[in-house]
């Protein structure tokens, strides 16, 4: 094999195909990236670890065809310390990288010992706009189950009937579902797919063209999604799914609109004072006054209480109080997109829906309630220096000023913390198992 290409587009390639694999292979092979050149000018590279594999190719300058299996991470640390345009020669599994100052040379595996990616048989195909597939995913993903002795929660479960199609997830305590309408009209047709499979989909989505479409082949066993420059197969997984419109209220007595970014300031605020086990926020709906109160219980550390406007469509002219999941409720808002949120529900122990007003797709988040009591405002807490009106609409003015880049920046940070270094409460809550049915939670 003898070629010539661009480090930057060899570098993608790679970057691209090894998300295929796993991070601590049961066979060396696996650890390692296919590389194909063919006689027709197009360099393909793939990674699996069995059941979920990447391919992703681009056009170079091919002087002779073959194959090899190189490591990836060896191959990746190369090719990202190099530049400009790469000479790649291969003779018996050594292969040579020239480049302007200097050579490297990988020993690779035996490329006839690398696993072929399953074809799909008789698959039923189906196209959807790329960036809709993945504001599904985005909005789905995070609500999957981690417990693998519930297999089937641990992925995304998809739903086509006529020109409709859904996915959805859950964990057991909560769920997200999203639903858009397709061109064309399809059979009925449902298949769940592993959460890692479409983690890895997700980042393929993320650089592809805002008009591209993704081209779905689902067989009985495994799925194909196709873009225009990477295809990603996966196995499916087995068993039934919940019947997720079972859950999903049909009808609601109160609708109470939020703006989500002052929502997210004010969790940001008071979560932290929350108890630790079931991190539980007290929201009061305080109809007629036209805010939200949200507080956290008296614990050792502290407590806290904040507010802010709403609009509210409701039948009850009362004060209405629900507790939730404050960890629950901050990932619901980090996945909506829109400047306002709708709440929706019937009794303070029944689902709590919450959804964007407006945005790309039909989205939903439903979260359990937690059965809270005392909906009293901490007593000394309850004495402010300024009206309540003047507060709450300033947390209305701040939202306006607090960008998305902000707030996603704050997520980043701390996602990124090195898990030994999280406190021991937050690693038992994390251990909790998780119920395949959904469950209101008492305290």
């Amino acid at each position: 094999m003898e070629l010539t290409i661009a480090q930057s587009v060899l570098a993608e390639l790679i970057e691209t195909a090894k998300n295929g694999i796993s991070t601590k292979p049961v066979d060396p092979i696996l650890g390692s990236l296919l590389i194909e050149a063919s006689d027709s000018g197009k360099l393909t590279v793939i990674g699996t670890d069995l059941n979920v594999s990447i391919k992703t190719d681009s056009v170079a300058n091919i002087k002779q065809a073959g194959t090899v299996a190189l490591n990836a991470k060896l191959l990746a640390d190369t090719v990202n310390n190099l530049s400009g345009e790469l000479d790649i020669e291969v003779s018996d599994r050594s292969c040579i990288i020239s480049h302007s100052t200097g050579k490297c040379r990988i020993v690779g595996g035996n490329a006839e010992d690398f696993p072929s990616i399953p074809e799909t048989e008789n698959p039923t195909v189906i196209s959807i706009p790329s960036k809709k597939l993945q504001a599904a995913l985005l909005s789905c993903l995070y609500c999957s189950s981690t417990d693998e002795t519930k297999l089937v929660l641990t992925g995304v479960h998809f739903q086509l009937q006529g020109e409709n199609w859904s996915c959805a997830s859950t964990d057991g305590h909560r769920l997200a579902f999203v639903s858009s309408k397709l061109e064309v009209s399809y059979e009925p047709l449902s298949f769940t797919v592993p959460r890692r499979s479409l983690i890895e989909l997700e980042k393929i989505l993320s650089n592809a063209a805002q008009s591209s479409s993704c081209t779905l082949k689902v067989g009985k066993n495994t799925i194909q999604f196709i873009l225009p420059n990477a295809e990603l197969t996966s196995r499916l997984l087995e068993g039934q799914f919940p019947n997720i419109n079972s859950f999903i209220p049909r009808s609601f007595a109160n609708e109470i609109v939020v703006e989500r970014k002052g929502m997210e300031i004010i969790l940001k605020r008071i979560s932290h004072f929350a108890e630790k086990k079931h991190k539980i926020v007290k929201i009061l709906w305080e109809v007629n006054d036209q805010q939200a109160t949200l507080m956290t219980g008296n614990t050792d550390i502290g407590d806290a209480v904040d507010s802010l406007l709403i609009k509210t469509q409701t039948s009850v002219g009362e004060n209405i109080g629900i507790g939730l999941n404050s960890g629950y409720l901050q990932e619901a808002l980090k996945h909506i997109s829109t400047d306002e949120i709708v709440f929706r529900f019937n009794k303070p122990l029944q689902p709590v829906i919450i959804s964007p007003v407006g945005g790309l797709l039909d989205q939903l988040t439903l979260v359990m309630p937690v059965d809270v009591q005392d909906f009293n405002k901490p007593q000394q807490l309850q004495d402010t220096s300024k009206p309540d009106t003047e507060a709450v609409a300033e947390n209305s003015a701040e939202a306006e000023h607090v960008s998305d880049e902000t707030i996603n920046r704050e997520d980043k940070s701390t996602s990124d913390t090195p898990a030994t270094n999280k406190p021991k409460s937050r690693k038992r809550k994390q251990e909790a198992k998780l119920k395949p049915e959904l469950e209101t939670t008492t305290v």
